[in-house]
């Protein structure tokens, strides 16, 4: 980790969630008044009261971006600003969360008087392939899901890693995270935990139809490609549960590394261990 400083704060919000909208009303004058730059994202214009002479528009020279929400608002800020690779702090403003760690009540001496650090977090991209064209690219900092959408969602694909085949099999879909999103959806369908800042690509399927199907971890710089060999014909690819896609019938999906990393600001005492048995 790298001891950092921060003078030029980007601000966003969740504007669906009140807790948030509440925090961001505390905390912006706090702010402004200790002395810090401050750039509001420009959605929050119009739609949430500030004080007067508060600029909107996050800068790319930004020295950081605080996203005050969940889990979710951090994922959407990341994806966002995902080429400028801004460092993001999250804020809670709601009950849950293991990327939003800051407690409200030691974000402005944090920010003023130091104690924070930052983590590369490991991103993955994914890019809908039809034929030899790249249709459709994401990148994600939790998971990316190959999953049937409606009823009845079984589906059969085949997984492979490195062009050598992994295992065909019937399933409702699969996950593949980040050890950042190890913790999320994956988790939930009983995929393993990972530490955040292992370099590794989990495997989970989704309900897979026969019990010798279990979760894989393979190597950060392998490639996975997943093609959809039978089944539903309405197959989706979801990102961070947020963005994506429709697969089309002779499309597949390729998996890989993202050049570019998340960079996550947290606590100099930012103790992964810990969280896992307060949310767990």
């Amino acid at each position: 980790m790298a001891h950092l400083r921060f003078q030029r704060i980007g601000i966003g919000v969740n504007l669906q969630k009140d807790p948030a909208v509440a925090l961001l009303r505390e905390l912006v004058p706090c702010l402004a008044h200790a002395g810090f730059d401050l750039f509001l994202d420009s959605e929050i214009e119009g739609r949430v009261e500030m004080p007067v002479g508060i600029r909107y528009g996050i800068p790319p020279d930004c020295d950081v971006l605080i996203a005050v929400g969940g889990d979710g608002t951090i994922l959407r800020y990341a994806r966002e600003y995902d080429e400028r690779e801004v460092p993001i702090l999250g804020l809670k403003g709601g009950q849950l969360g293991f990327l939003t760690e800051g407690r409200t009540d030691r974000v402005l001496g944090w920010l003023r008087d130091g104690g924070l650090s930052v983590q590369k977090r490991m991103r993955i991209r994914a890019r809908v392939m039809d034929g030899e064209r790249t249709a459709y690219a994401f990148t994600a900092l939790n998971d990316i899901v190959v999953h049937g959408a409606g009823f009845s969602r079984m589906i059969r694909m085949r997984t492979v890693v490195d062009g050598k085949l992994m295992r065909e099999y019937r399933a409702d879909g699969l996950i593949v995270a980040t050890p950042t999103g190890s913790t999320a959806y994956s988790l939930s369908a009983g995929g393993p935990l990972m530490a955040p800042m292992v370099q590794a690509i989990l495997l989970t399927p989704l309900s897979p139809h026969t019990l010798s199907v279990r979760p894989m971890v393979v190597d950060a710089d392998q490639t996975v490609g997943i093609h959809i060999v039978g089944g539903r014909s309405n197959i989706v690819v979801t990102i961070d549960g947020q963005d994506g896609c429709e697969l089309g019938a002779d499309q597949h999906v390729v998996i890989e590394r993202s050049e570019r990393c998340t960079h996550l600001v947290v606590p100099d005492d930012y103790d992964f261990f810990s969280l896992l048995r307060e949310k767990l």
